[in-house]
């Protein structure tokens, strides 16, 4: 009788561990990337809001680059609506468009100085990476780790560390050559540099509930100081203050359709330049 009651304690002391274990298990980084991908990569829709803030010096004349992109995007029939403000070095812009699916044809429609234009757009590539710049940080993710839990508007969610491609780094570093002249007619010198990249680190957040993609983020400041402050024989000074890339999601599959304004109805066909 001892025995047994020695075993069944045993066995009770070993579901409590296992349960404990289970509890305090730390997320599958790599799952939770996954099912987020697959899901926005199949989202019959959702809003995206999508900033870039690039400021650097050179050789202490200040270069500001920024644009912030709200999107509505549906799948099927494909639509997009795309409002976007920019300011390239004391140069600001506004401007909303709309690429729609028209009798089974896609329209680029924009509103100019003497009105509404549309444009046939054929080949167009209408999937959510293509048309959200940042999802293009889940296509170079090379590794995931876990970091903890946390919250975004009072949503849990999981924090998850992602290790990137340098590839993510090429824009920024193309406009910092552009704008600093070093290289001048080289067609080499931003793959160049590009391979001469640290480690580069973004992160990922994942509702904790849905599994469903919150939020990506990349903020790239160190890495690109560390590539225009290594540059052997270059005589011009860059120091980049801020580089970062942040999009935040919702309404997955539940963010309403895209209309077309009732004035853009009318617009003026134009072909597509080239």
């Amino acid at each position: 009788m001892k025995y047994v009651k020695r075993i069944s304690l045993m066995l009770a002391v070993s579901l409590i561990m296992l349960l404990m274990t289970s509890c305090s298990s730390t997320p599958d980084a790599g799952v939770l990337v996954r099912e987020a991908k697959s899901e926005i990569s199949s989202a019959k829709s959702c809003s995206a809001s999508v900033s870039n803030h690039l400021t650097f010096t050179v050789d202490g004349t200040r270069h500001v680059f920024e644009t912030k992109n709200e999107s509505i995007y549906c799948a099927d029939p494909f639509a997009l609506k795309s409002s976007l403000t920019s300011n390239n070095d004391g140069s600001s812009s506004t401007s909303e468009t709309y690429t729609v699916t028209e009798n089974g044809s896609v329209y680029f429609y924009c509103k100019t100085s003497t009105g509404w234009q549309k444009t046939a757009v054929e080949n167009l590539d209408t999937s959510p990476a293509a048309q959200i710049s940042v999802l293009q940080l889940l296509n170079n993710v090379e590794d995931q780790k876990y970091v903890r839990q946390t919250e975004i508007n009072s949503k849990k969610v999981h924090k998850i560390e992602l290790k990137l491609k340098n590839e993510v780094l090429s824009s920024m570093i193309e406009n910092i050559v552009t704008a600093s002249g070093i290289g001048s007619g080289s067609e080499t010198i931003v793959p160049a540099l590009v391979d001469s990249a640290p480690t580069v680190y973004g992160y990922c957040y994942v509702d904790g509930d849905t599994g469903k993609l919150v939020r990506l983020e990349l903020d790239a400041t160190d890495a690109l100081n560390h590539i225009f402050q290594n540059i052997e024989g270059n005589e011009v000074q860059i120091t980049v203050q801020k580089g970062d890339v942040s999009g935040d999601f919702s309404g997955i599959d539940s963010t309403p359709k895209v209309e077309l304004p009732a004035e853009a109805k009318d617009a003026t066909s134009v072909e597509a330049a080239g």
